[in-house]
């Protein structure tokens, strides 16, 4: 009675699984990638064929022991995928570089099914070429190519050199890419649509300058910008927001519609300035973030405050305050630059140690007229040390918790490798040698000294293995433990609370999966020197019985 209840309960939780509509079936398995969704659906007939008709496809290189199989299995899936159903979004990611043919083949097939968002991401430690030039949709609107950082001197992995034709994007991002030339109003040109633009951990080669130059361009954020830049132009009409953070060289801004800046200079020193060639008279927001003044004078910032006198909320670290305050003289007769201010916020950037003693967070008299008599009915707001402190101690645990989930992935990412690599050679070992089929019509003597051939040969291989399972499975237990190590660590300084249990309980997991994956490699160090142990008892045996 028992066991029929269980089965029936199990049948009417599958048919309640496959009375859920197709809508939301297609949300969930759009979570996961392709492969895995693929598979899910041989748990109900009704979802045997849905993964055809999937708008989203979420593609990874992780989740085969090779390209060639992921490049079968891409092509079996688009081969077989319902030709009247429209892709929405692509999400591509990759370890391994894919030949330009199957990236074409995948590209193809997304833009002539009307594709909306395509996100691309290499995942791997060196550069590549990207070839914009198939790049080319009439209805694509969000797209980010993301590499990966290759060093702290050498941030990029993804280099731009030519233009893309995408007239409907609307959305582009761009992480840890390289730009050649002044090329920025070139590669853009035929975007004629783009509203949102993100650069960030980029750099411009062989440059002094770039150029952006946008007519419907409406949001655009700059981070650590680098290379051979000196003078970095926006020219952008529509432009209402502009972020830039930690970018080298000199801003020149026209942009007469901004609304919102932010703006933060380098942590080193290095030139970073910010200039805008238009009246701004639409401005409401801007937060400035100035670290160093050695490279901000007091007359720079001056004139920096000059340009942005209709905003109406400000907010600036202290350390801002000090060059201003050296400047005062210069310009204790020109009247406060803000006429329409509503509030001001002042911050400390710098929050002493717990050890040191520091005053409470004041400003010059001086300083606070100019900023604040032409706008007398403007509130001040001087944070503490305090208030900083703590404020950064959460931004940091947050970002403890994103870099911990970032290492966790990666090592998981590099786990499963691992496991397949030690599974094919586990399967390339047993599989049986040419002569050994071949020892039919020999006579015993001949079988004899080909067999002690065959042991011999065998040994020389047994042992040059022996040196390199040895080599290369020392090199990855290595690079496992220095890896779970440091996710360890991080997992030992300040975590939001509401991110802690789960983190910790993915690191177990994490753990348990890292002792199986060092198991797997002891023993299959030991392997090749099981093999030439045995070689040594049968060539003895094989010589005693000739004898």
């Amino acid at each position: 009675m028992d066991s029929e209840h269980n089965k029936a309960r199990t049948n009417a939780q599958v048919d309640r699984l496959s009375m859920l509509p197709d809508d939301l079936i297609h949300r969930i398995l759009s979570l996961i990638h392709i492969k895995h969704a693929v598979q899910i659906t041989a748990l109900s007939s009704r979802w045997r064929f849905i993964w055809t008709s999937m708008p989203c496809l979420n593609i990874s290189t992780d989740d085969f022991r090779s390209l060639r199989a992921f490049s079968e299995f891409v092509n079996n899936v688009l081969s077989h995928r319902n030709d009247q159903t429209e892709v929405y979004s692509v999400n591509l990611s990759f370890r391994e570089a894919l030949s330009e043919a199957l990236l074409k083949r995948i590209l193809d097939y997304a833009f002539s099914h009307n594709i909306r968002q395509l996100t691309v991401t290499w995942l791997r430690d060196d550069k590549i070429d990207f070839p914009l030039f198939l790049l080319r949709s009439r209805s694509l609107k969000y797209l980010s190519l993301t590499g990966s950082s290759i060093s702290f001197f050498d941030p990029y992995s993804i280099i731009l050199e030519s233009t893309w034709d995408l007239p409907a994007l609307t959305t582009l991002k761009l992480d840890y890419v390289a730009f050649y030339d002044d090329n920025g109003t070139g590669i853009f040109s035929k975007c004629a649509n783009l509203k949102n633009l993100t650069l960030s951990n980029f750099t411009i080669l062989e440059s002094s300058k770039f150029t952006i130059c946008h007519p419907q361009l409406s949001n655009l954020t700059l981070e650590n910008g680098c290379g051979t830049l000196h003078a970095f132009n926006v020219v952008a009409p529509q432009l209402k927001n502009l972020t830039i953070r930690r970018c080298y060289g000199k801003h020149l801004i026209a942009a007469p519609n901004l609304a919102s800046l932010l703006f933060s200079s380098s942590f080193f020193g290095s030139p970073c300035f910010l200039q805008f060639s238009t009246d701004l008279c639409s401005l409401e927001k801007v937060d400035l973030c100035i670290y160093s003044s050695t490279v901000w004078s007091g007359s720079r910032i001056a004139c920096l405050l000059q340009q942005l006198h209709n905003v109406k909320f400000l907010t600036f670290n202290l350390e801002l305050v000090k060059p201003l305050s050296s400047y005062m003289e210069q310009i204790s007769l020109q009247p406060s630059p803000f006429s329409n201010l509503k509030k001001l916020k002042i911050y400390p950037l710098y929050v002493p140690r717990d050890d040191e003693a520091h005053e409470k967070v004041t400003m010059s008299t001086k300083v606070l007229n100019y900023l604040l008599d032409g706008s007398p009915s403007a509130t001040l707001t001087m944070i503490s040390y305090e208030e900083t402190k703590a404020k950064q101690q959460k931004a940091q645990a947050f970002a403890n918790a994103v870099e911990a989930q970032k290492r966790m992935s990666s090592l998981q990412g590099l786990l499963e490798k691992e496991k397949a690599n030690i599974e094919t050679r586990m399967n390339r070992r047993k599989a049986p040698t040419e002569a050994d089929t071949h020892d039919q019509g020999k006579t015993q003597v001949e079988n004899v000294q080909l067999h002690f051939e065959r042991k011999m040969a065998k040994m020389k291989s047994c042992w040059e293995d022996v040196g390199v399972q040895i080599d290369q499975g020392g090199s990855t237990a290595r690079d496992i433990l220095s890896r779970l190590r440091d996710i360890e660590e991080l997992l030992l300084k300040d975590l939001p609370t509401s991110k802690r249990d789960k983190l910790l309980a993915c690191f177990s997991g994490l753990c348990a999966e890292v002792d199986n994956v060092m198991e797997k490699i002891l023993h299959h160090m030991k392997i090749p020197q099981i093999h030439l142990s045995d070689c040594f008892n049968q060539l003895a045996a094989t010589s005693l019985s000739s004898s």
